[in-house]
C-alpha cells in the first residue's frame, strides 16, 4: 500500500502572527547606493547573473534588464506578455520568476498591487547583496605582484 500524495488543504498553514523583519533586515533589503562610475543596470546583471536564483528567474531578470537603462528605469515596460515572447517561457514560469525576483529586491513593482499583466517594474539591488558583489570584485580585480 503506498502513501496518499499530501494535498494543498493538508499542508500547514502560514501564521499570521508571523514576525515582521527586523530594522537591521530592513536595511539590509533596502535598496544599494551605486559606486560612482557605474551604471545600476549593468551592477544589477552582475548581480542577477552571480547569484544562485533560479535559471528561469535570471533569464527573465536578464530579458527585462535589456529594457532598462542605465538608472535600471524601464521606459517602455514589456510587461509579461512581451517578457513571454523575448523569452520563449510559458506566463506561469515568467510569473514564479517575476516573484522570486521581487521577493530577493531585485525588481520593485511601482504599485505592489497590480497583475504582472499590466506592472511597471524598476531594477533594484538590495544592500547586502550590493555590498557582498563588491567584496567579491575587490578581490578578484587585485593586481598580483611578482616579487
Amino acid at each position: 500500500m503506498t502513501t496518499p500524495r499530501p494535498t494543498p488543504g493538508l499542508m500547514p498553514r502560514r501564521d499570521p502572527a508571523r514576525p515582521t523583519a527586523s530594522a537591521s533586515d530592513r536595511q539590509l533589503l533596502a535598496p544599494a547606493t551605486i559606486p560612482g562610475g557605474r551604471s545600476l543596470r549593468s551592477l544589477w546583471e552582475e548581480t542577477v547573473l552571480a547569484s544562485n536564483m533560479p535559471t528561469n528567474a535570471r533569464f527573465v531578470g536578464i530579458a527585462l534588464a535589456t529594457h532598462a537603462d542605465a538608472g535600471g528605469q524601464i521606459a517602455q515596460q514589456p510587461r509579461l506578455l512581451g517578457l513571454q515572447h523575448e523569452t520563449g517561457l510559458h506566463a506561469k514560469q515568467i510569473a514564479v520568476a517575476l516573484t522570486v525576483l521581487r521577493d530577493r529586491r531585485f525588481i520593485r513593482q511601482t504599485r505592489p498591487t497590480d497583475r504582472y499583466e499590466t506592472a511597471d517594474f524598476y531594477l533594484t539591488v538590495p544592500k547586502a547583496v550590493m555590498a557582498r558583489h563588491l567584496r567579491r570584485s575587490a578581490l578578484t580585480e587585485r593586481p598580483t605582484t611578482d616579487a
